[in-house]
């Protein structure tokens, strides 16, 4: 999905999803962000790594997204994590308590190696 103002990429790997982010997630973009996340979680059982690297802005509504779509995952056994928090969308994070609602990690290869390492001792 592409908006001017934030810019989405699904990659598919063959043991976990990974969507990454570009941009900014605020009330304009969060409508689209949402449909879209939840549908990739409906979509299969795989993990699914939001990559939040390149957001530069996420304000309440990137948080309401994030708690929704935890408990979408958690509703259709698919596990959730997030990388590349950094900044003021960390301290975002951090203040509200998604870091302990959700797994974070700070790189996708360490989120890949965890979630990987996991599916094979399942």
């Amino acid at each position: 999905m592409v908006d001017e103002d934030l810019t989405t990429t699904v990659v598919r790997h063959l043991d976990y999803r990974v969507l990454v982010l570009a941009g900014e997630i605020d009330m304009h973009t969060a409508p689209a962000l949402r449909d879209q996340l939840l549908a990739l979680i409906e979509e299969d059982r795989r993990p699914l790594v939001v990559d939040l690297t390149d957001i530069s802005f996420c304000d309440s509504a990137g948080v309401n997204i994030a708690a929704a779509a935890k408990k979408h995952a958690a509703r259709h056994d698919v596990m959730l994590v997030v990388v590349g928090l950094q900044g003021r969308v960390d301290k975002i994070f951090r203040m509200t308590g998604m870091d302990r609602l959700i797994p974070t990690y700070a790189t996708l290869p360490e989120a890949a190696f965890d979630l990987i390492k996991t599916s094979l001792s399942s």
